[in-house]
């Protein structure tokens, strides 16, 4: 498109008429301020689609569970709850993530820090499903998969954090040296302690899944200092 302007320019801009110079003034400027804005726009609505994309993930998780018509179908139903209750926090505690970052230091995200967040939310948008294959079969093989999308998400998470503040890293040094670090020792952590729960799900399925529902419990009760990057 600016390419395209620039040929207008350097045709046709003598042939137009005072008028129309100016529209075409009046037209850039235009489009100049709005290219100004358009990172806070696409802040506030990538806000906006996470509350939304992530309201609707939990809404369809808890229609996965199927209420205790008979007694002996009532501890399946208890389970199933606790289940959601896992997957609940789980999302919940990115949604939390997202927001302190949004909160913090993306002021001005770009495109990949739109195409990390959505990849984000499709990697989310698969638990209900991870919850379903729980919830019919509590097997290491379930709980291994779940894990897999649990440590996909957590590694999309990081790429959100780590691009949205590079235009706040541009301006120090010493800030993109510390985001850097902090993204790789993150990376790391999250590897090795979701290769130790998939470990873990394949001998004892049922103390992983108890693992998956403390980390966000404990996240949650962590201080907001103790998140994120220091």
């Amino acid at each position: 498109m600016f390419k395209l302007h620039k040929v207008f320019d350097s045709r046709h801009y003598r042939r137009l008429s005072l008028v129309q110079k100016e529209e075409l003034k009046e037209a850039r400027d235009k489009v100049h301020q709005a290219q100004q804005k358009e990172p806070k726009r696409l802040r506030e609505h990538l806000e906006t689609f996470n509350d939304a994309v992530i309201a609707i993930i939990i809404t369809i998780i808890v229609l996965q569970i199927q209420p205790a018509f008979k007694v002996s179908q009532y501890l399946e139903f208890l389970g199933n709850i606790v289940i959601f209750i896992i997957a609940f926090f789980i999302i919940a505690d990115f949604w939390y993530e997202l927001h302190l970052a949004f909160s913090y230091f993306i002021f001005k995200p770009d495109k990949i820090t739109a195409i990390c967040d959505f990849c984000l939310l499709a990697t989310l948008s698969l638990l209900p499903v991870m919850t379903k294959w729980i919830m019919m079969r509590d097997s290491a093989f379930a709980v291994t998969n779940f894990g897999i999308v649990y440590f996909i998400a957590q590694i999309l998470k990081v790429f959100v954090q780590y691009f949205g503040a590079k235009p706040l890293m541009r301006s120090s040094q010493v800030m993109n040296i510390m985001m850097v670090k902090t993204s790789v020792h993150r990376i790391i952590l999250v590897f090795l302690l979701t290769l130790f729960l998939i470990l873990l799900s394949l001998v004892v399925p049922k103390v992983a899944m108890f693992l998956y529902i403390l980390i966000p419990f404990i996240s949650f009760l962590m201080p907001n200092n103790s998140r994120g990057f220091r």
